[in-house]
C-alpha cells in the first residue's frame, strides 16, 4: 500500500513538472508575437517630411530636437533604448524639448506640436514598459510619435516658409466724396 501511495505521488509530481515547463513555453512564444521587428515598423504608414534647409541651422543647434531625432532614427530601426533604458534621461529630454526652443521657431503652432509630441512620446515609453500592451497598441503608439515627430519638423519649415514670403499689401488710399 505505501508502495502504490509513494508511486501515485512521484506519477503526480513528475506531472506537475512538465506542465509548468509547457508554460513556460508557451509563455515565451507569447512574448515572441509581442515583439516589434524592424519589418513592423516598416510596414507603418505615415507622412514622413524632411528638415528644410532653411531650418536645418536652427533645428541642428537645438540640442533637445537633435537628441529626439536621433532617438526617432533608433525607433525606425526598432530600437527603443531612449525609451526604456534611463527614464531620468527620457524625461530630462522631455522637458528640455520644450523648454529650450529657439527663438527663431518659438511660435504658438510649434510649441503645440511639440505638446503633441510630448505627450506622445509619454505614451510610447509606458506601452514599451507594460508587459500587458499588445503589439498592435505598441505599433499604433509608434507611429504616433513618428507622425507627430513629422508634424513637428513640418510646422518648422511653415514657420521658416511664412518668414520668406514677401507679400505686398495693397494701400488704399481713401477718398472722401463729398
Amino acid at each position: 500500500m505505501k508502495f502504490l501511495y509513494l508511486l501515485f505521488l512521484f506519477t503526480f509530481l513528475l506531472s506537475c513538472n512538465s506542465k509548468t515547463a509547457q508554460s513556460s513555453d508557451e509563455n515565451v512564444s507569447q512574448m515572441d508575437t509581442t515583439a516589434i521587428t524592424t519589418e513592423n515598423i516598416e510596414a507603418i504608414k505615415y507622412v514622413d517630411y524632411g528638415i528644410d534647409s532653411k531650418a536645418k541651422t536652427t533645428l541642428d543647434s537645438w540640442q533637445a530636437y537633435s537628441d529626439v531625432s536621433r532617438a526617432i532614427a533608433q525607433v525606425k530601426i526598432a530600437d527603443f533604448s531612449f525609451f526604456t533604458a534611463d527614464e531620468a534621461l527620457f524625461m530630462s529630454t522631455v522637458k528640455e524639448l520644450g523648454s529650450t526652443i529657439p527663438e527663431q521657431i518659438n511660435s504658438d503652432p510649434v510649441q503645440a506640436r511639440i505638446l503633441a509630441l510630448t505627450t506622445k512620446m509619454y505614451t510610447l515609453e509606458e506601452m514599451l514598459s507594460l508587459k500587458t500592451t499588445h503589439k498592435k497598441d505598441k505599433l499604433k503608439s509608434i507611429r504616433d510619435v513618428l507622425q507627430a515627430f513629422s508634424y513637428l519638423t513640418l510646422q518648422v519649415n511653415k514657420k521658416y516658409e511664412k518668414e520668406a514670403q514677401n507679400i505686398i499689401k495693397p494701400v488704399f488710399n481713401e477718398i472722401e466724396i463729398e
